[in-house]
């Protein structure tokens, strides 16, 4: 089917950080199994391509494609179909990048009332590291790491790039919390320093990895170097530019900013 092999092709290219192809693929794949009459893979490829919109820093082309998911999913007088749940999970993260806590919990809520039949495999687990990112913003950290417990146990990838691995997402609520000794004992785990070839796959390993030193540097600044950050995120930056991933820019350049205030 050609629908498949395009969405498969957009997988690799995601997968190596070639997001323009990747995006591309995933919509030609998405439209052709939709118009073959599969309309729960479709909403599945709606699920990628969101992603890699999200990454791309195009959040209101995600938002379009969550919705639009949503009405396949939810068509007058039909069954609701598998993916429905999915597409409230997604629309939940984009409010919550907005800091819209209370219309970003609404749409889980609504997720889960939805009932399991109406998710797709890896929903349970996208559901609980949603949530998690709320209670992280509501201040709740030990409920976050709890629901990122669960998200572990629950991981399911469908075949997509683990770009952003729950592990990581733990460490990030670490350093809030300032236990710096298990967030840099995640990173000596993972291998990761300041020097490492960089790849898309572990860019938000490396993006997480700069938080943590930069948390260590301003505990205490006897601990090493800022400068090995800044050559991090620079080069972090110029990844992300190159490979037209807007979000990664973005983030890059908060964490950037914080780095040279602090050295100076």
């Amino acid at each position: 089917m050609l629908g498949g092999a395009a969405s498969s092709l957009g997988l690799v290219a995601w997968t190596s950080g070639d997001l323009d192809t990747a995006r591309r693929m995933t919509a030609d794949g998405m439209a052709n199994v939709r118009l073959a009459g599969y309309i729960s893979p479709a909403i599945g490829g709606a699920i990628v391509l969101a992603d890699i919109q999200i990454a791309q820093g195009c959040l209101h082309e995600a938002m379009t494609t969550y919705e639009r998911g949503l009405q396949w999913a939810m068509e007058l007088g039909a069954p609701v179909l598998r993916g429905a749940a999915d597409m409230y999970v997604g629309m939940s993260a984009l409010h919550r990048e907005h800091n819209d806590l209370k219309t970003a919990t609404q749409h889980l809520l609504t997720s889960q009332a939805l009932g399991e039949l109406a998710g797709l495999q890896q929903n349970p687990y996208r559901w609980c590291a949603a949530m998690a990112r709320i209670r992280e913003a509501q201040g709740d950290l030990d409920g976050a790491l709890d629901l990122l417990d669960q998200a572990e146990r629950l991981y399911d990838g469908n075949f997509s790039p683990n770009v952003r691995p729950i592990a990581t997402r733990k460490t990030r609520v670490w350093v809030v919390q300032g236990r710096l000794g298990e967030a840099l004992g995640w990173a000596r785990e993972q291998g990761l320093s300041v020097e490492n070839e960089l790849t898309y796959l572990h860019e938000f390993d490396h993006i997480t990895l700069a938080r943590v030193l930069l948390a260590r540097y301003q505990s205490d600044r006897a601990d090493g170097s800022i400068s090995g950050v800044v050559g991090l995120l620079e080069r972090l930056l110029k990844a992300a530019e190159e490979g037209g991933r807007k979000g990664s820019v973005s983030r890059n350049s908060g964490i950037a900013g914080d780095c040279l205030s602090r050295a100076r």
